[in-house]
């Protein structure tokens, strides 16, 4: 492959980064400061050797796929691997846009591509981790809270896009009914705060911490729940069911919100 002459770094920055940065919704803080430094250096590399936005994206998948693989593994060395894959995914998640924006070469299929990878990671994500709760714990109820958390993501991403599809022209509040009453004061409008602060990867964080969490404590046994039996739960079950929970009552309100 021949070689671009290509900005320093310190110009790019201010091409691919910079002007989206103050055109465009602004970066949540984990965003800017744990990927976008990183990114651009990257972005640098790829374009130097004229590699495409869509080739970035699917490389991103493909580092995706490999870190959620390793989530259904018991060893702690699968995990650390699963971690830095997972990383290598949410900074080429920025690398894409970048190079879009330095080539001007955005484009519906392109928005549409990196918006598909997107929408199948964290399910995906979420079906490797409940493979590997099961492999911990040996309890087929797992898989009915993982089966219920997946379909829950893909219902919210679903929703999330017939919205901005068929209600953007709609001159109302689209927040107005979720922020209301105690669910809005004391569920909702603290969790999109955290959302916003942590951006995009917020589910991956969060299934990266619950394993790590399985690392230092053992799982602990409840006892004797009727029709479940013994009933044993480590932080990865904990955090299955209480986002299957968390995301039924979003999307009952989400979906309440549209009746009214």
């Amino acid at each position: 492959m021949s070689k671009r002459n290509i900005e320093s770094i310190k110009e790019l920055r201010k091409i691919c980064q910079e002007s989206r940065y103050e055109s465009e919704m602004p970066w949540s803080w984990i965003e800017k400061n744990f990927y976008r430094r990183i990114s651009i250096y990257f972005t640098n590399i790829f374009l130097k050797i004229d590699f495409s936005a869509n080739k970035v994206t699917l490389l991103s998948l493909i580092f995706a796929l490999l870190g959620g693989l390793f989530l259904i593994f018991t060893n702690i060395v699968y995990w650390v691997i699963s971690a830095l894959f997972l990383y290598i995914y949410l900074v080429f998640d920025c690398v894409d846009g970048e190079i879009a924006r330095y080539n001007k070469s955005s484009s519906k299929l392109g928005a549409h591509f990196d918006f598909m990878v997107g929408a199948t990671v964290h399910p995906y994500i979420i079906i490797c981790m409940t493979f590997g709760i099961y492999n911990a714990l040996q309890d087929t109820i797992i898989f009915i809270f993982g089966f219920l958390a997946v379909i829950l993501n893909l219902l919210h991403e679903m929703h999330r896009i017939s919205y901005e599809n068929k209600f953007s022209d709609i001159s109302f509040d689209k927040d107005t009914s979720e922020k209301k009453g105690i669910i809005g004061k004391y569920v909702y409008r603290p969790v999109k705060r955290i959302c916003s602060f942590l951006g995009p990867g917020a589910i991956i964080y969060a299934i990266l911490i619950v394993t790590a969490l399985d690392t230092c404590f053992t799982p602990i046994s409840i006892g004797h729940v009727p029709i479940i039996g013994l009933f044993i739960i480590n932080a990865r079950y904990a955090f299955l069911i209480l986002y299957s929970v968390g995301k039924i009552g979003s999307f009952v309100v989400k979906i309440h919100g549209l009746f009214q």
